[in-house]
């Protein structure tokens, strides 16, 4: 599990630096990447999260404030093939800043089917390993300002058939197909997978435009002097 934070320092300089989620979010955990792994290997990059709000940079030290619009990339890289019926990705951000994860609180959720795989096996090289998946645009307004936490997951449906009392070959029956989305919960531990948890924080004004509007303000009343004497 990877806990990671994007905190605002003094003079709003950015830095990335490790810190556990608070414990009133409970626990996503796995045994095993092999299958699912968060991370975007062609970049380089051991981590699979990223945002932008302009749709074409990606990163995680983008300052984000009121008005802007964020969207979120979730970068899936996959050792094995394995033998499940697909990979299943799920993200949620505490918009509400309660502490906890709820349904509401959902981002994006996709899965990858593994039927156009050749071969299916364990210990198998996918033809293609790495995968992106997308969730929607959201606006940031002033109910968002302050820390926002977000979790973001991969496993297979293996594991959340078994995490829901199912058996191996329940993960191609349509009480499931038609299901994972909602079967998969921020909560649990899930065999296969990986899980990675952000800290945003979403600022009022940015402390540019706060200097501009007090530099007009300080033009105005200079002028207006001028104009009096």
């Amino acid at each position: 599990m990877k806990y990671l934070s994007l905190a605002c320092l003094p003079l709003l300089i950015w830095s990335t630096v490790s810190q556990a989620i608070p414990f009133s979010y409970g626990e996503a955990t796995h045994r095993t990447t092999k299958w699912q792994e968060l991370a975007n290997i062609p970049a380089g990059d051991e981590y699979g999260v990223s945002w932008s709000t302009d749709g074409l940079n990606w990163g995680r030290d983008t300052d984000l404030y009121v008005g802007q619009t964020v969207s979120f990339k979730f970068n899936m890289h996959k050792k094995n093939v394995g033998t499940h019926y697909a990979d299943h990705l799920k993200a949620w951000v505490d918009w509400g800043q309660n502490g906890s994860f709820e349904a509401s609180d959902k981002i994006a959720y996709s899965e990858h089917l593994l039927s156009d795989e050749p071969a299916l096996g364990t210990n198998l090289t996918p033809t293609i390993p790495d995968f992106e998946f997308y969730s929607g645009s959201f606006l940031l307004t002033t109910e968002e300002v302050g820390d926002l936490w977000l979790r973001a997951l991969v496993t297979c449906s293996e594991s959340i058939v078994r995490v829901n009392g199912g058996s191996w070959n329940d993960q191609w029956t349509p009480d499931y197909v038609d299901s994972y989305d909602s079967l998969i919960t921020p909560v649990s531990h899930y065999y296969q997978g990986e899980t990675e948890e952000w800290k945003l924080t979403v600022h009022n004004v940015p402390e540019p435009a706060i200097s501009s509007l007090f530099g007009l303000v300080l033009l105005g009343l200079i002028l207006k002097r001028r104009k009096v004497v």
